[in-house]
């Protein structure tokens, strides 16, 4: 599993103490780890893009925007990471509820308390951060499970598209499949399987997926494909 961090905190050494936490617990866990910091929410918000981050830790009373301000920033901009205030004091409790706060640390913490708000993150979204390995032009590399779009068979190679890149897998389309084991992929077709959280829409007889791609559902599958996007949306408005 992969992870992506931002921690947002205008002391220095704030910061570093709870970078060190964050880089053990990740150790020990066999985690790879992205850590970013940024000493105000003003530079972590010209630092964003969608999506980079997992989970994002701030501190409520900074100098310049507040922590809650670049919370609130954040998901105005539609972003969906998870969110830690780290602080001195429980009071915005109300605005953590509106903001989608994951959870509370309140300072001075200590290593356990910090193991236990990395579980618990580690727990809700397991099934977003696991990788697959594939091999291109004899280099491994690895793709986020989450970021996969559609899968494509061409003869007997799987064409995996992500992230606006196209990885060849040399692997039979139900192998694949059941390695994925992921509730959000459909097999939609005998030659596509499609990631339901990427999908756009419904357009005549194919998914429209969020980056304007198409994939085509077969007639056989167009009325299991129809039920299964709006128990999909359902269940991810739901979780909202």
């Amino acid at each position: 599993m992969y992870i992506s961090v931002m921690i947002c905190d205008d002391l220095e050494e704030e910061r570093a103490a709870l970078a060190r936490m964050v880089r053990q617990y990740c150790q020990r866990c066999a985690l790879e780890l992205r850590l970013d910091v940024a000493s105000s929410g003003e530079e972590l918000l010209d630092r964003w893009t969608l999506g980079q981050w997992d989970l994002v830790f701030l501190d409520i009373f900074m100098d310049g925007m507040t922590g809650v301000e670049t919370a609130r920033s954040l998901r105005q901009r539609g972003e969906e990471c998870a969110l830690v205030f780290a602080t001195t004091s429980q009071e915005h409790g109300m605005e953590g509820f509106d903001l989608q706060v994951m959870d509370y640390l309140l300072k001075p913490f200590d290593q356990g308390q910090l193991d236990r708000t990395m579980d618990w993150f580690v727990q809700q979204t397991a099934d977003r951060l696991r990788l697959l390995r594939v091999d291109m032009e004899g280099e491994e590399l690895t793709i986020r499970v989450g970021d996969i779009d559609y899968v494509e068979m061409y003869r007997h190679t799987a064409a995996i598209h992500a992230g606006g890149r196209v990885y060849g897998l040399r692997r039979t389309m139900d192998a694949l499949e059941d390695e994925l084991k992921d509730s959000r992929f459909f097999r939609c077709h005998r030659s596509y399987l499609v990631n339901l959280d990427r999908v756009q829409a419904l357009q005549q007889r194919d998914f429209e997926m969020e980056n304007g791609q198409r994939v085509p559902i077969s007639l056989k599958s167009f009325g299991e494909a129809r039920r299964r996007l709006q128990e999909w949306m359902l269940a991810k408005n739901w979780g909202r």
